[in-house]
């Protein structure tokens, strides 16, 4: 039997993430190796029964390559591809309509409904030009593409949250400067 294990996060969809999400979610109520073997069915698409015929070196080796494919760190990156269609993410956050801001308000940031948020910040690219900037497809709804996000690479993925993280730290630092600024004006005043 060949199993083929992620080397990396880019190898671990965001399906396989939600399922993560939901056995951590349980993990109070297994044992480590009900854990283990449920956590690898996730990963290898084994049959729970057949993970107890694999050895033990192997389950082991299972086991620690899922886990240091989990831990890979990602880069944002704008674009990616998926069932032969190029995504690209929102090319300019400032001009993004009010559905678009409605939806991703609404789907928050739960691990549940990061397919729709993603289906609002990646679209198909439908232009690109020779510097390499892009256009994409017109907001139209994540009724379509919610269930293909299921699909879509972590590294995009978390690359995106890392994206967001970064920005949500570096406004509060402009914020913050920017009080102080304040503050120090009107005790001169």
């Amino acid at each position: 039997m060949t199993i083929s294990l992620p080397e990396s996060i880019a190898d671990i969809t965001l399906q396989q993430s939600i399922q993560l999400d939901k056995l951590n979610a349980k993990r109070d109520t297994l044992d480590d190796m009900s854990f283990i073997k449920r956590f690898l069915v996730i990963f290898t698409g084994m049959k729970y029964r057949d993970i107890s015929n694999v050895n033990v070196d192997d389950f082991n080796m299972m086991f620690a390559q899922v886990t240091k494919a989990l831990e890979t760190e990602s880069p944002f990156q704008d674009r990616f591809e998926l069932d032969g269609v190029e995504y690209g993410f929102v090319p300019n956050l400032d001009e993004i309509t009010i559905g678009e801001y409605i939806d991703l308000s609404n789907y928050g940031n739960s691990l549940e409904t990061m397919n729709k948020v993603m289906a609002v910040l990646f679209r198909p690219v439908i232009k690109t030009d020779v510097f390499g900037s892009y256009e994409i497809a017109a907001y139209d709804g994540t009724k379509d593409r919610a269930e293909v996000m299921k699909q879509a690479p972590m590294n995009i993925v978390s690359g995106m949250l890392v994206f967001f993280c970064s920005l949500s730290k570096e406004l509060r630092s402009h914020i913050l400067k920017s009080t102080l600024a304040m503050e120090e004006q009107k005790s001169k005043a």
